[in-house]
């Protein structure tokens, strides 16, 4: 099975659960991040959006990775959305306070990115996403409404908990594929040429917990790739605007319980 934008534990987890007799349509819906088998999901602008993308960076914050991210971003004036793993958050509050106070968007993406978590049910995705969502509303005073599956995996069970907690489930529509090793020049071939208006860039700022791979591909490839899509007329957005989704609920309190 070929997918675009693939990654190897993604295809890993698709091969072993058509194997187990749930079939290849099953594990594409779950997989491929334009799949709304399991409810509404959001992969790239919808309609005209002008010359603009969204970049947005996964599995932060870690230190000093993310620090030295949002230094480029702020020479590049681009602004990024950033997907947060709890027990990161944890580890490293002063820079999910940075990327706050610099204007960028802060997201959920679960509480301790457990690659295995894909098989749990409801409880335990309630759990992952409320927890991340008071973490992060206690150090920003907002509570997030956007939330990205780990490894972009989507089940009933984490779909209905993201929804119960007033979520949009956000995936992507092209892959940098820098949550492995790679190098600058990799992920510039992979987006610099391809990205168009409307789409939804993922690279990784961060390092999931138990992870042992570093971003600094990733951090020497964003200077160019910005500037090489400003070269093509395209400029990065907030994520929340471009999608026209609010990246904040406009109360604060307690979420509901689990059901």
């Amino acid at each position: 099975m070929i997918l675009d934008n693939s990654t190897g534990p993604i295809l890993v987890a698709g091969s072993a659960l058509a194997a187990g007799g749930l079939g290849g349509a099953c594990a594409w819906a779950m997989i491929h991040p334009a799949s709304r088998a399991f409810g509404p999901v959001c992969h790239r602008a919808a309609g005209d959006v002008g010359p603009r993308y969204a970049l947005t960076f996964d599995d932060g914050p870690t230190d000093p990775w993310t620090g030295y991210i949002l230094d480029a971003l702020d020479d590049l004036n681009a602004p990024a959305a950033f997907f947060t793993i709890g027990a990161n958050i944890r580890r490293s509050a002063h820079l999910l306070r940075r990327i706050h106070q610099a204007g960028h968007v802060v997201a959920n993406h679960s509480l301790d990115h457990a690659h295995l978590g894909m098989f749990r049910g409801g409880r335990y995705w309630h759990r992952q996403i409320r927890s991340t969502d008071d973490l992060i509303e206690e150090l920003t005073g907002l509570r997030p409404r956007l939330f990205r599956p780990p490894m972009g995996v989507k089940t009933p069970f984490i779909c209905a908990a993201a929804r119960r907690l007033g979520h949009h489930i956000i995936t992507w529509t092209r892959r940098a594929l820098d949550g492995v090793i790679t190098e600058p020049g990799s992920i510039l071939q992979r987006l610099a040429p391809t990205t168009r208006p409307g789409d939804v860039l993922i690279l990784h700022d961060g390092i999931e917990p138990r992870g042992r791979r570093d971003p600094s591909a990733t951090l020497a490839a964003i200077r160019p790739l910005v500037v090489a899509l400003r070269d093509r007329g395209l400029e990065p957005a907030r994520l929340d605007e471009l999608l026209n989704l609010p990246a904040y609920t406009q109360q604060t309190g307690h979420a509901p319980s689990p059901r």
